[in-house]
């Protein structure tokens, strides 16, 4: 990111301070590791703060709580997942995140031990608002989201954090997410009798009576 943009970045995350003095950090840092400013990934930075709100629950920090986003792969504002991922602090890392591949712009947050849940969908006329933004038309022609000018991005992700949660989003009663029972982790390792690299020994199948890691294996998984 270049100075103008960090300094837009920072001036941009000191309107997540009505959810807290904390989450102008947060919402800082999305940003940053998002690379670009849009609309997409506010809408779902917020939508993450709403449905920990909804859940009476904070960020996580442990694995206590999942989130699945109802957006895939190949569509517009596919942004939304990264924000939903920062807000709620269910990263990729920590395997607490999951794409269902509907396309839609909904996040559904559960309780793991619980499975307590909620689920946060941007309305239907937010959401056509903002497909039909100058930002997304530039997107839309080809522009990569980092040549679009500031004075068309910013101006989209002022109008949402301005806006009340209800203005933009449905927030569902809480329910109970039909979650299977959690993997435990493997901390266990051994080495690939092939490329000699580490494995988790969970990952290893055998072949010809030694470990070997699944690309050296030929296995399909």
């Amino acid at each position: 990111m270049n100075q103008d943009v960090r300094d837009t970045v920072r001036q941009l995350a000191a309107t997540a301070r009505p959810a807290g003095p904390s989450w102008e950090e947060v919402l800082e840092a999305s940003f940053l590791i998002h690379g670009h400013v849009c609309g997409g990934m506010p809408l779902g930075f917020r939508a993450g703060v709403a449905a920990l709100e909804a859940l009476g629950i904070g960020r996580e920090e442990n694995m206590a709580h999942r989130v699945f986003v109802e957006t895939g792969t190949g569509h517009a504002a596919g942004c939304f997942a990264d924000g939903v991922q920062m807000a709620t602090g269910c990263t990729f890392g920590k395997g607490l995140i999951a794409r269902t591949e509907f396309g839609k712009w909904a996040a559904n947050l559960v309780d793991v031990a619980t499975r307590r849940a909620v689920r946060v969908s941007v309305r239907p006329e937010v959401m056509e608002a903002a497909l039909a933004s100058p930002f997304v038309q530039m997107r839309h022609r080809g522009v990569p989201p980092t040549e679009v000018p500031l004075d068309v991005s910013r101006p989209l992700v002022e109008g949402l954090m301005a806006r009340g949660d209800g203005d933009i989003f449905t927030v569902s009663a809480v329910f109970e997410y039909p979650l299977g029972p959690p993997a435990s982790p493997c901390f266990d390792t051994v080495r690939c009798s092939a490329c000699g690299e580490v494995v988790a020994q969970n990952k290893v199948r055998m072949k010809e009576g030694a470990p070997i890691c699944l690309p050296c294996s030929g296995y399909a998984g």
